[in-house]
């Protein structure tokens, strides 16, 4: 019995030193994803109401089928609500193109006052519009951790002055709503890459730093159960003497 609480007391010590800095983590980690709302504020529920495919109207439609017609190489694969008004994704074997329903020509890229209208349009917090930037580059990772758009660029960011700092993303060449982040998001992203340990992608559950420290970290778990229930033991026996 000596021996079995002297292994793991030095088992459970050397594997506090080891795990201690990564279990906080997990647990500051589980405590921020119970606590701060997902779909209303992570994901911006509650600020932005993302754009519905039009409806596409009948000379619009007609509009796509003559450039179809000219162009029988390209398929349809798709349309949305844009800056730009309503577009379609068009496929080909070397890309794809996006044709504005309205004038029947390409997308062009669009212009700052277009963006932001369209932003004010989608956006249903309570903030007013801060600023309007195209980003030709990513931005600078939050903390060496968070990018926002996964090293996208070319986009436009409009951003709101509410209390969660809102940022709706919009894609240059057409438009289109992208995503919405803020400040919440950013920490929640950041916690979530330091609980499961993948400080790149932020979506590997099998990386090797994971599969090192979980079966170290049941360990330390395992240890502090011998010992709390050797300690246990040795209460309720000098208890019993003392009776």
């Amino acid at each position: 019995m000596a021996n079995i609480n002297i292994i793991a007391r030095k088992l459970h010590r050397w594997l506090a030193y080891l795990v201690f800095a990564q279990l906080t983590l997990w647990v500051v980690g589980g405590l921020t994803f119970a606590v701060i709302p997902f779909d209303s504020v992570i994901k911006g529920g509650n600020s932005v109401q993302a754009p519905a495919p039009p409806i596409i109207k009948a000379e619009q439609l007609r509009v796509a089928a003559d450039f179809l017609a000219e162009n029988t190489a390209m398929t349809w694969a798709s349309h949305h609500q844009s800056s730009l008004g309503p577009v379609a994704k068009i496929t080909t074997d070397t890309g794809t193109q996006w044709l504005e329903l309205n004038s029947g020509q390409l997308a062009q890229p669009v212009s700052k006052n277009a963006v932001t209208r369209f932003a004010q349009s989608i956006y249903t917090g309570s903030g007013l519009h801060a600023t309007t930037r195209y980003l030709t580059a990513a931005e600078p990772r939050f903390l060496g951790l968070v990018d926002e758009l996964y090293g996208r660029s070319d986009v436009w960011q409009v951003a709101f002055d509410d209390a969660l700092g809102t940022r709706l993303y919009f894609d240059n060449a057409t438009g289109v709503f992208l995503t919405v982040r803020n400040n919440f998001w950013v920490v929640y992203d950041a916690m979530w890459r330091l609980h499961i340990m993948d400080y790149s992608h932020g979506d590997d559950f099998n990386n090797p730093l994971l599969r090192i420290l979980t079966p170290l970290t049941l360990l330390f778990v395992i240890s502090g159960i011998i010992l709390t229930w050797l300690s246990a033991k040795r209460a309720l026996l000098r208890r019993r003497h003392i009776v």
